[in-house]
């Protein structure tokens, strides 16, 4: 691996452990609902790994196909489009569930890859 793709990983990281924190200052998908900056700083934590997942190479994303790449892009794409109609409960599972396995992943990948 290359250090451009360390460089994607580690900003996506940043931004995948900054929803975490927006997501733990909302507590819940009610308290979500209420808080207009919260959900910005989830919505745009959203974008910005979207699009350093479309940055990344095939050879990497094909290799860890295990990761929903395509959708990272394609929820980007909605947030950069659609923001004021996004589906909250979408955005809270995506927060609560797929980020946390993210998260994970690109903590492995960092600690066993070359770069």
């Amino acid at each position: 691996m290359n250090e451009r793709v360390k460089s994607i990983l580690e900003h996506m990281l940043e931004d995948a452990r900054d929803l975490i924190a927006f997501s733990r200052a909302a507590g819940s998908l009610k308290e979500l609902r209420k808080n207009s900056l919260i959900k910005k700083g989830i919505v745009m934590s959203l974008l910005n790994i979207g699009e350093l997942a479309s940055k990344l190479p095939s050879e990497f994303t094909d290799v860890h196909s295990q990761i929903p790449w395509r959708s990272m892009v394609g929820m980007r794409n909605f947030a950069a489009h659609g923001y004021h109609i996004m589906n909250l409960e979408i955005i809270w599972d995506t927060a609560e569930t797929s980020i946390p396995q993210l998260i994970d992943f690109i903590e492995k990948i960092l600690k066993e890859e070359t770069f």
